[in-house]
């Protein structure tokens, strides 16, 4: 209670602070002067992209599993399974499919995440190491325009929660509104409206940093699975039962025979719930794990919650569905679409005070979504663009305003089916750097990094290759996209390649699986049979022994007791 008194009283100062501490955010700080550029004009390096200072490491193995509960129940989560019997899946298939991608999906994102809380460094640092610190902007730049069409389609869906907000407090005064646009817009007033109002509300997260706002996870690990929970249960309860899962049947066009369609289906279902819940998540899983306080915190964190929670959501998605088919004859994937059809059916203040909770809530677990997964990586990556100018909280706010705005997701959702679908199919460009940099840490340089040198333009640096490029990992970047891109081809309309069940599209349907392991296995061939000439250093030393050397920040030293290679000793008048 005297905290919580402590806090009241301090409230008044807390909010008088504000804007100061907003500057302070957004104000570019001088970085460690052990990691300054020292070769050439180019900086490398800031206080975004240096590795993450000890007193800052506050990722405990329950923020971690917060971190996925507060991800994987959400609306995006809720619907994954609707493209899976779209695509002619009995909805029992479909729930196997989720289960087994999403085991797949957290075992790689655990392993690529173990660099991240060993040396405390992000995506963009990571992948000078294989790539090259030149080479390696060509996949962070990929990695930004994925970041910021996500961002958009996430505040879409948190600005659907957010109009039926409204509706539940201002009724037929809202939904009433006029709508000026027209209609080749893709989108009303009212609906601007809320968008708007949802937007501005979502651009307060951006001056927060992924240690700064743990709380945020764990207020959405705690809410979000009541507004699911609650939802599912009124579903089973308004339809007396799912029924016979008639209603999300889907007739399919294809003359093969219905085993092969169900196999191939099964296994296009795997690929995508890998690709829909995990894919971006996985590439850059050390920009999360670089503030894991010890590496088993992230092992432990995340293999408890990330393998079962998504499936458990989706499933409840497939349920709930059918039940709705039962309810209104047609299935409802998305949950502002239930609770939509809930205020359509009963207006009564009783109905209206339980669809205002559902929706309030999911609404603030999307803030929680598009930071997580959307605004910190692009955070992270474009600091890497240009570090000079760029750190986290500016690069959030860039991508809230291009990936909110110019990426106009109402349009994108509505009639864009075809981009919608190359990015999406851009999992497989994500999934290929994943398997070079597994490929790399585990089985060339034995998980032993030299980090100053990932800072550096000199011409002598362990990671310079040639002028700032390293060719093998290019090889094995285009050898994982060739062998599915026709497919990914197919799906953007290219008629000769887009047979369901033609070689292409089956190729296609194991899409990140084969980018990860064509790339993970070309990558590491060719280091063996024509080694880079820093990797005989690295690949000597047991493994990790440099996660254990490595002098970060200047913070030397660490306890001799410890069973974890991150642990400082932090001396107070070396942190002042």
């Amino acid at each position: 209670m005297d905290r919580v008194r402590q806090r009241v009283v301090g409230l008044p100062g807390t909010i008088k602070g504000v804007p100061a501490a907003i500057v302070e955010a957004v104000r570019m700080k001088e970085t460690d002067e052990k990691l300054v550029n020292q070769f050439g004009q180019h900086k490398w390096s800031n206080e975004d992209l240096d590795p993450v200072k000890p007193e800052r490491r506050n990722w405990t193995t329950w923020t971690f599993f917060s971190y996925w509960i507060g991800e994987s129940w959400g609306a995006s989560t809720w619907s994954v399974g609707s493209s899976m019997v779209a695509g002619g899946l009995v909805w029992y298939d479909a729930m196997i499919a989720i289960i087994i991608g999403h085991l797949i999906g957290s075992v790689l994102t655990v392993w690529n995440g173990r660099g991240g809380s060993i040396y405390h460094i992000g995506f963009p640092v990571w992948i000078r190491a294989t790539f090259g610190p030149w080479g390696g902007l060509v996949p962070v730049g990929i990695r930004c325009v994925l970041d910021m069409v996500w961002f958009g389609i996430q505040t879409y869906f948190g600005a659907l929660f957010l109009d039926i907000v409204f509706q539940c407090v201002f009724g037929h005064s809202w939904t009433n509104i006029h709508n000026s646009l027209p209609e080749s817009s893709g989108t009303t007033t009212r609906f601007m409206v809320a968008y708007f109002l949802y937007w501005c509300f979502q651009f307060c997260s951006c001056f927060f940093r992924p240690d700064q706002l743990k709380w945020l996870l764990t207020l959405k690990a705690f809410t979000i699975p009541f507004a699911c929970f609650g939802l599912f249960i009124w579903s089973l309860v308004r339809s007396g039962g799912p029924g016979s899962f008639k209603s999300l049947a889907v007739a399919t066009k294809s003359t093969a025979s219905h085993q092969e369609v169900v196999a191939w289906g099964i296994v296009a279902a795997i690929n995508n719930a890998i690709n829909g819940e995990f894919g971006p998540l996985i590439a850059s899983e050390p920009d999360i794990t670089r503030y894991s306080r010890r590496p088993r915190d992230q092992i432990v964190g995340q293999l408890l919650a990330a393998p079962w929670s998504a499936s458990f959501t989706a499933t409840m998605g497939i349920i709930a569905a059918s039940c709705t088919g039962v309810i209104w004859g047609t299935a409802i994937w998305n949950p502002a679409g239930i609770l939509d059809a809930i205020l359509a059916e009963n207006n009564d203040p009783k109905t209206k005070f339980a669809v205002f909770l559902v929706a309030f809530i999911f609404m603030i677990g999307q803030v929680g979504t598009n930071f997580i997964a959307n605004l910190i990586p692009f955070g992270v990556d474009s600091t890497a663009m240009a570090p000079r100018y760029i750190n986290i909280v500016r690069g959030q706010m860039i991508c809230c305003v291009i990936g909110g705005w110019c990426m106009v997701p109402w349009k994108v959702l509505v009639s864009g089916a075809v981009f919608l679908s190359c990015i999406t199919g851009m999992g497989i460009f994500m999934g290929c750097l994943v398997g070079i940099m597994l490929g790399d840490y585990f089985f060339i340089r034995k998980g032993n990094y030299f980090v100053e040198d990932l800072y550096t333009s000199d011409p002598n640096g362990r990671y310079w290759y040639f002028h700032g490029w390293h060719w093998r990992a290019y090889v094995a970047y285009i050898c994982g996209i060739f062998i599915p891109f026709p497919g990914f081809l197919g799906t953007l309309g290219v008629k000769s390649l887009a047979a369901p069940l033609g070689p292409a599209m089956k190729i296609y349907y194991l899409g990140y699986l084969t980018s990860t392991f064509t790339g993970m296995a070309v990558y590491t061939v060719l280091c063996k049979i024509s080694p880079p000439g820093n990797v005989a250093e690295a690949r000597t030393m047991p493994f990790e022994t440099m996660g254990q050397k490595e002098v970060l920040h200047g913070l030397n030293g660490r306890r001799s007791d410890s069973e974890d290679v991150e642990e400082v000793v932090v001396d107070v008048e070396k942190k002042v």
